[in-house]
Protein backbone atom coordinates (compact mmCIF):
# COMPACT_ATOMS: atom_id res chain seq x y z
CA UNK A 1 0.00 0.00 0.00
CA UNK A 2 1.46 3.54 -0.83
CA UNK A 3 0.30 5.49 1.49
CA UNK A 4 1.84 2.85 4.47
CA UNK A 5 4.92 2.97 2.03
CA UNK A 6 5.27 6.64 2.68
CA UNK A 7 4.54 6.57 6.75
CA UNK A 8 7.24 3.67 6.96
CA UNK A 9 9.63 5.94 4.88
CA UNK A 10 9.34 8.57 7.59
CA UNK A 11 10.32 6.25 10.15
CA UNK A 12 12.45 4.73 7.53
CA UNK A 13 15.54 5.88 9.57
CA UNK A 14 14.42 4.78 13.12
CA UNK A 15 13.90 1.69 11.39
CA UNK A 16 17.07 0.68 9.28
CA UNK A 17 18.97 2.15 12.71
CA UNK A 18 17.60 -0.79 14.64
CA UNK A 19 17.94 -3.58 12.16
CA UNK A 20 19.41 -6.18 15.10
CA UNK A 21 20.68 -9.85 13.89
CA UNK A 22 20.59 -12.26 16.86
CA UNK A 23 18.97 -12.66 20.40
CA UNK A 24 21.82 -12.56 22.78
CA UNK A 25 21.11 -12.89 26.79
CA UNK A 26 22.68 -9.99 28.72
CA UNK A 27 23.22 -9.56 32.55
CA UNK A 28 19.81 -8.15 34.34
CA UNK A 29 20.42 -5.72 36.73
CA UNK A 30 17.74 -4.24 39.50
CA UNK A 31 16.11 -0.64 38.98
CA UNK A 32 14.59 0.68 41.87
CA UNK A 33 11.37 -0.45 43.10
CA UNK A 34 8.55 0.97 41.01
CA UNK A 35 10.60 1.10 38.03
CA UNK A 36 10.68 -0.81 34.82
CA UNK A 37 14.09 0.14 33.43
CA UNK A 38 16.76 3.26 34.57
CA UNK A 39 19.10 4.74 32.40
CA UNK A 40 21.41 7.05 35.43
CA UNK A 41 18.75 8.79 37.72
CA UNK A 42 15.90 8.70 34.81
CA UNK A 43 13.10 6.45 35.56
CA UNK A 44 10.88 4.24 33.24
CA UNK A 45 8.06 3.48 35.78
CA UNK A 46 6.26 0.34 35.97
CA UNK A 47 2.77 2.55 35.83
CA UNK A 48 3.83 4.07 32.75
CA UNK A 49 4.29 0.59 30.62
CA UNK A 50 1.14 -0.69 32.17
CA UNK A 51 -0.63 2.48 31.14
CA UNK A 52 0.25 2.30 27.32
CA UNK A 53 -0.42 -1.86 27.28
CA UNK A 54 -3.98 -1.04 28.98
CA UNK A 55 -4.41 1.68 26.42
CA UNK A 56 -3.39 -0.84 23.23
CA UNK A 57 -6.03 -3.40 24.72
CA UNK A 58 -8.33 -0.77 25.12
CA UNK A 59 -8.07 0.20 21.39
CA UNK A 60 -8.43 -3.02 20.15
CA UNK A 61 -11.55 -3.95 22.33
CA UNK A 62 -9.75 -7.12 24.23
CA UNK A 63 -9.31 -7.38 27.98
CA UNK A 64 -7.93 -4.40 29.99
CA UNK A 65 -5.20 -6.16 32.21
CA UNK A 66 -5.09 -9.41 30.78
CA UNK A 67 -1.70 -10.99 30.53
CA UNK A 68 0.47 -10.20 27.56
CA UNK A 69 4.11 -10.75 28.23
CA UNK A 70 4.71 -10.06 24.46
CA UNK A 71 3.15 -7.28 24.50
CA UNK A 72 4.25 -5.61 27.72
CA UNK A 73 7.95 -6.54 26.14
CA UNK A 74 7.81 -4.59 23.10
CA UNK A 75 5.83 -1.77 24.87
CA UNK A 76 8.67 -1.09 27.17
CA UNK A 77 11.70 -2.00 24.43
CA UNK A 78 10.06 1.04 22.44
CA UNK A 79 10.14 2.99 25.57
CA UNK A 80 13.52 2.22 26.45
CA UNK A 81 14.79 3.05 22.64
CA UNK A 82 12.97 6.10 22.63
CA UNK A 83 14.50 7.54 25.91
CA UNK A 84 17.68 6.63 24.56
CA UNK A 85 17.37 8.87 21.13
CA UNK A 86 15.89 11.32 23.03
CA UNK A 87 19.28 11.47 25.13
CA UNK A 88 21.48 11.28 22.40
CA UNK A 89 19.35 14.17 20.47
CA UNK A 90 20.01 16.62 23.77
CA UNK A 91 23.42 15.74 23.68
CA UNK A 92 24.44 16.73 19.87
CA UNK A 93 22.24 19.66 20.13
CA UNK A 94 19.50 17.84 17.74
CA UNK A 95 16.17 19.85 18.29
CA UNK A 96 12.68 18.74 16.70
CA UNK A 97 10.16 21.05 17.61
CA UNK A 98 6.17 20.04 17.78
CA UNK A 99 5.41 21.93 15.08
CA UNK A 100 7.93 19.52 13.15
CA UNK A 101 6.75 16.49 14.17
CA UNK A 102 2.82 17.98 13.58
CA UNK A 103 3.44 18.43 10.00
CA UNK A 104 5.28 14.90 9.61
CA UNK A 105 2.14 13.33 11.41
CA UNK A 106 -0.79 15.38 9.18
CA UNK A 107 0.98 14.30 6.10
CA UNK A 108 1.51 10.63 6.96
CA UNK A 109 -2.43 10.54 8.08
CA UNK A 110 -3.67 12.60 4.76
CA UNK A 111 -1.63 9.78 2.87
CA UNK A 112 -3.35 7.03 4.40
CA UNK A 113 -6.86 8.40 4.29
CA UNK A 114 -7.19 9.78 7.56
CA UNK A 115 -6.55 9.94 11.29
CA UNK A 116 -8.39 6.83 11.93
CA UNK A 117 -6.47 5.07 9.47
CA UNK A 118 -2.86 6.27 11.11
CA UNK A 119 -3.86 5.22 14.65
CA UNK A 120 -4.73 1.55 12.83
CA UNK A 121 -1.52 1.01 11.25
CA UNK A 122 0.60 2.14 14.59
CA UNK A 123 -1.97 0.01 16.85
CA UNK A 124 -0.74 -2.93 14.46
CA UNK A 125 2.72 -2.07 15.37
CA UNK A 126 1.31 -2.38 19.46
CA UNK A 127 1.89 1.67 19.58
CA UNK A 128 -1.07 3.18 21.27
CA UNK A 129 -2.37 6.54 19.94
CA UNK A 130 -0.72 8.75 22.81
CA UNK A 131 2.39 7.61 22.15
CA UNK A 132 2.09 8.64 18.23
CA UNK A 133 3.80 11.29 18.40
CA UNK A 134 6.43 10.42 20.14
CA UNK A 135 7.18 7.77 17.37
CA UNK A 136 7.38 10.94 14.63
CA UNK A 137 9.64 13.03 16.61
CA UNK A 138 12.17 9.74 17.39
CA UNK A 139 11.95 9.12 13.47
CA UNK A 140 13.24 12.80 12.92
CA UNK A 141 15.40 12.65 15.58
CA UNK A 142 17.15 9.54 13.78
CA UNK A 143 17.42 11.17 10.59
CA UNK A 144 19.07 14.29 12.12
CA UNK A 145 21.43 12.41 14.42
CA UNK A 146 22.60 10.34 11.32
CA UNK A 147 23.37 13.72 9.35
CA UNK A 148 25.54 14.45 12.13
CA UNK A 149 27.25 11.55 12.84
CA UNK A 150 28.09 10.25 9.61
CA UNK A 151 27.75 13.47 7.36
CA UNK A 152 27.89 12.58 3.63
CA UNK A 153 27.24 9.31 4.27
CA UNK A 154 24.29 7.10 2.55
CA UNK A 155 21.40 6.17 4.90
CA UNK A 156 22.13 3.38 5.52
CA UNK A 157 25.96 4.35 7.20
CA UNK A 158 24.11 7.19 8.72
CA UNK A 159 21.77 5.16 10.55
CA UNK A 160 24.43 2.61 11.89
CA UNK A 161 26.19 5.58 12.96
CA UNK A 162 22.93 6.46 15.36
CA UNK A 163 22.56 2.47 16.62
CA UNK A 164 26.60 2.85 17.63
CA UNK A 165 25.89 5.45 19.40
CA UNK A 166 22.83 4.61 21.24
CA UNK A 167 24.97 1.10 21.97
CA UNK A 168 27.52 3.37 23.74
CA UNK A 169 25.32 5.53 25.22
CA UNK A 170 23.13 3.06 26.92
CA UNK A 171 26.17 1.43 28.27
CA UNK A 172 27.54 4.58 29.13
CA UNK A 173 24.36 5.63 31.39
CA UNK A 174 24.05 1.78 32.78
CA UNK A 175 20.55 0.98 31.39
CA UNK A 176 19.37 -1.11 33.80
CA UNK A 177 15.97 -3.42 33.11
CA UNK A 178 13.88 -4.96 36.22
CA UNK A 179 14.23 -8.81 35.96
CA UNK A 180 10.43 -8.94 36.06
CA UNK A 181 10.71 -7.86 32.33
CA UNK A 182 13.60 -9.64 30.89
CA UNK A 183 17.25 -9.10 30.42
CA UNK A 184 18.93 -5.96 28.78
CA UNK A 185 20.98 -6.91 25.87
CA UNK A 186 23.29 -3.66 25.20
CA UNK A 187 25.06 -4.51 22.14
CA UNK A 188 21.74 -5.13 20.48
CA UNK A 189 19.44 -2.40 22.36
CA UNK A 190 17.07 -5.14 22.70
CA UNK A 191 15.28 -6.93 25.73
CA UNK A 192 16.28 -10.39 26.30
CA UNK A 193 14.74 -13.20 28.22
CA UNK A 194 13.06 -13.32 32.01
CA UNK A 195 15.86 -14.66 33.83
CA UNK A 196 16.00 -18.14 34.29
CA UNK A 197 16.07 -18.29 38.18
CA UNK A 198 12.39 -16.31 38.43
CA UNK A 199 9.46 -17.78 38.27
CA UNK A 200 8.07 -14.95 36.12
CA UNK A 201 7.16 -17.32 32.82
CA UNK A 202 9.32 -15.95 29.73
CA UNK A 203 8.67 -13.67 27.42
CA UNK A 204 8.05 -14.70 23.84
CA UNK A 205 11.00 -13.09 22.09
CA UNK A 206 10.54 -10.86 18.75
CA UNK A 207 11.38 -8.49 16.18
CA UNK A 208 12.74 -5.82 18.47
CA UNK A 209 11.35 -3.08 16.23
CA UNK A 210 7.90 -4.14 16.71
CA UNK A 211 6.21 -1.07 18.54
CA UNK A 212 8.83 1.54 17.21
CA UNK A 213 7.36 2.43 14.08
CA UNK A 214 4.60 0.61 11.75
CA UNK A 215 5.99 -1.80 9.35
CA UNK A 216 4.40 -2.50 6.09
Amino acid sequence: MKARGQVNRIAGAVLGAIVLAAVATGCASTPSAGAAATRGSREIANDTVTSQVNEIQQQRGVQVGAADAALVTEVLQRMMITDLVDEAAVRNGVVVTQGQGDQAMSEAATQLGGKDQLISVFLDSNVPESAIPSQFKLSLQVEALGALLAPGADPNAQQQAVFGYAVDLGKELDVRVSPRYGTWVPDQLQLGPVPTDLSTPQAPQGDPLAGVVPSG
